[in-house]
């Protein structure tokens, strides 16, 4: 929580500490650090950077704004739909740092530049630039609505998914270290629970924030805003799309073999049908059909020479790059992450191992006199508060190992506390540095804290309730969460109780 060392390096710490206190062994330790769940992450990690290399998540980006209806509004939940769905499969800083310029260039074209903007715009081009008639809205009142817009939805979008943001990973990993491979929690069963969650708060955070910053008469009126600023604003994307040219091989099998992934980990072991894993003798993960599909990507060339096997000349024969190159994973994979991960799944490992779990669990268990509803909101309120000053990785590898020792010595399925507070280590919205996307876009829109905190407040407390009801109804038909399974009735060494 401090960083007094690079978080990462913190990560590091139980490679050294837990050997020379006699916790675990050097080699447990150092297995964790690649586990299945962290291969999955990378695998992850790398597919993402392949569509950032091919420029695919611009494309998609440009084509969802052009079409979307004239009015703030609506331009503000285009926006919010595109990171949104990119923040699922690819990292939310990069989904952000992406939409920031192209939210600089929209306003200017809506909302004329202050005084001072247009004095410096005449010293550029020696002459006056032409008034744009109002929006009713201020241009800082736009500016930050767009910009706090684009970071809720980076931050909900990685929800969606098991690969969309750090905790989830940590979610999993723990789950499989603590209790085995049997928990029941996969791909397919943690999307069906994340989207529909996703979704909700993106939407109560667009009525929100347009609520908010533009006005509740601008939520209720229906009327597009027929005006020249929004024609000039469909122009400028269209224009920005048509830049890009028609969709490249490169593009195009990026796509291809993305949805090919996203399929096989979905049908992998989805529990209502038969899943594709089960025609191999042995246990297949996640982190499996991941590898294979990047192995893909650095096979099969960006560029095709479809002349080569016929080529007589040495310019003929030259081969194109993978769709993924290893500078591009260099560059774009966070590779400290890697290793923030593999140091929450060895302090799991630690504090199983070690008893400590058994003893949280004692000392909480007077919380589950509680009704579960209250439970789950309360646990979710005080995480969110939690991650709004440290890392979200951070707080999900220290708070899981509680929940689930507690919920396991109450006689509680673990899930029930784990998966909620997991979602809710992404609900951090008032602060500048709560998040990566947060402090992009206040960096980027030259935004007050104070209006992030006076949006965010209201909207931690609506993610809290919106996940607590999810939990409560969705959660509980998936994951059968009023039950106590038999997975979870183990000791702290691994055996039946």
């Amino acid at each position: 929580m401090t960083e007094a060392l690079p978080i990462q390096v913190t990560a590091l710490l139980p490679v050294v500490l837990f050997p020379i206190t006699g916790v675990l062994t050097t080699k447990e330790v150092c297995g964790q650090y690649m586990t299945s769940a962290n291969m999955l992450f990378f695998g992850g990690l790398m597919v993402a950077a392949a569509v950032e290399h091919s420029n695919l998540h611009l494309r998609i980006a440009l084509r969802v704004l052009s079409l979307m209806g004239t009015g703030i509004k609506w331009l503000m939940l285009g926006f919010m739909g595109v990171t949104m769905f990119l923040s699922m499969w690819i990292s939310n800083t990069a989904t952000t740092a992406m939409m920031a310029p192209i939210i600089e260039r929209l306003v200017n074209i809506l909302v004329e530049p202050s005084a001072d903007e247009e004095d410096q715009e005449q010293g550029a081009k020696g002459s006056m630039a032409p008034l744009r008639p109002p929006l009713g809205v201020s241009r800082r009142q736009l500016s930050t609505a767009l910009y706090i817009s684009v970071a809720y939805a980076a931050n909900c979008g990685g929800t969606g998914t098991l690969t969309g943001t750090n905790p989830n990973l940590v979610l999993k990993g723990q789950l499989d270290e603590l209790f085995g491979d049997e928990t029941g929690l996969t791909y397919a069963n943690f999307m069906l629970f994340g989207v529909p969650s996703m979704l909700l708060c993106t939407l109560i955070a667009w009525i929100w924030l347009v609520i908010l910053f533009l006005g509740i008469k601008q939520f209720w009126c229906c009327k597009d805003e027929d005006s020249s600023q929004f024609g000039e604003v469909k122009r400028s994307l269209q224009q920005r799309y048509r830049d890009l040219g028609p969709m490249s091989f490169h593009e195009g099998m990026v796509l291809f073999l993305f949805v090919v992934l996203v399929l096989l980990w979905f049908l992998r072991s989805p529990r209502f049908i038969p899943g594709w894993a089960e025609l191999f003798p042995t246990a297949i993960s996640d982190a499996t059909p991941a590898i294979f599909i990047v192995v893909l990507m650095f096979i099969i060339p960006a560029k095709p020479n479809f002349a080569f096997w016929s080529a007589t000349s040495r310019d003929q024969t030259k081969v194109s790059q993978g769709l993924l190159t290893w500078k591009a994973v260099h560059e774009k994979v966070p590779w400290g992450v890697l290793v923030l991960l593999g140091g929450g799944f060895a302090m799991a490992r630690a504090a199983k191992d070690s008893g400590l779990s058994v003893l949280i669990g004692d000392r909480l268990s007077f919380a589950f006199d509680l009704p579960p509803v209250a439970l789950v909101f309360i646990v979710c309120l005080f995480t969110a508060m939690v991650t709004e000053v440290s890392s979200n990785t951070a707080t999900a590898t220290v708070l899981l190992p509680v929940l689930a020792a507690a919920a396991q010595d109450a006689g509680v399925n673990p899930i029930y506390l784990m998966l909620p507070t997991t979602m809710t280590c992404s609900y951090a919205f008032m602060l500048p540095v709560a998040t990566p996307p947060n402090a992009i876009v206040h960096q980027a829109g030259g935004l007050k804290t104070k209006d992030m905190i006076r949006a965010g407040a209201l909207m931690n407390v609506l993610c809290v309730a919106v996940i607590t009801l999810m939990t409560n109804t969705l959660g509980v038909a998936l994951f059968d969460l009023h039950t106590f399974p038999a997975w979870a009735n183990v000791t702290r060494n691994g055996t039946a109780t």
